[in-house]
């Protein structure tokens, strides 16, 4: 038997082994499909085939350090903090649509990073086929759907969209700044 593939932490084998019986439960309860879709992202990412920070943190972010601006930390934090408690707050339904917004957008920008990377470097990256076939189409229908809803607050939803723009778009630069302070 193998031995675990190298991680960065326990939390992604948790929740790639996660990923199938919240992908079946999603085959029947739409609200668990934005989660199945950030574990199967996350999966992609960090466990199969993995190589996520190593990747982001020197590809993108232009450090020599597989675990350095991102760590481990800091990958728990984005990934369950955000990641997994946004992705909760579908099933509160549309009383909870700045939560909601917040994570369509930030999966819509996340989906972004990867396929644009790819396309200018012209090679795959962790994380950019559940990139594209699964976060974009997520968080497309899912704010569609939060703005055609009359009982989700168009403010909220507003505000939480914003508020994953901001996050999205500010990742990299708060991470860079991050990198450039330690040198």
């Amino acid at each position: 038997m193998g031995s675990l593939p190298e991680t960065h932490g326990r939390w992604p084998l948790v929740g790639a082994a996660a990923l199938a019986p919240v992908t079946v439960a999603a085959l029947s309860t739409p609200s668990l499909r934005p989660l199945a879709a950030l574990l199967a992202h996350q999966t992609e990412e960090w466990v199969r085939p993995g190589g996520f920070l190593p990747w982001i943190n020197r590809e993108v972010l232009g450090s020599g350090d597989d675990e350095f601006p991102i760590d481990r930390r800091s990958g728990f934090l984005i990934n369950v903090g955000f990641g997994w408690l946004l992705s909760a707050s579908v099933l509160a339904g549309p009383g909870a649509a700045a939560p909601q917004a917040m994570l369509y957008a930030s999966h819509i920008g996340n989906a972004g990073l990867h396929v644009g990377w790819a396309i200018k470097h012209r090679r795959y990256d962790p994380g950019l086929v559940t990139g594209a076939l699964a976060l974009l189409p997520v968080g497309l229908t899912g704010l569609r759907r939060l703005f055609k809803d009359p009982a989700a607050d168009p403010v909220h939803t507003g505000a939480g969209l914003v508020a994953g723009v901001v996050f999205a778009a500010g990742m990299a630069p708060f991470f860079k700044r991050r990198l450039k302070r330690s040198t």
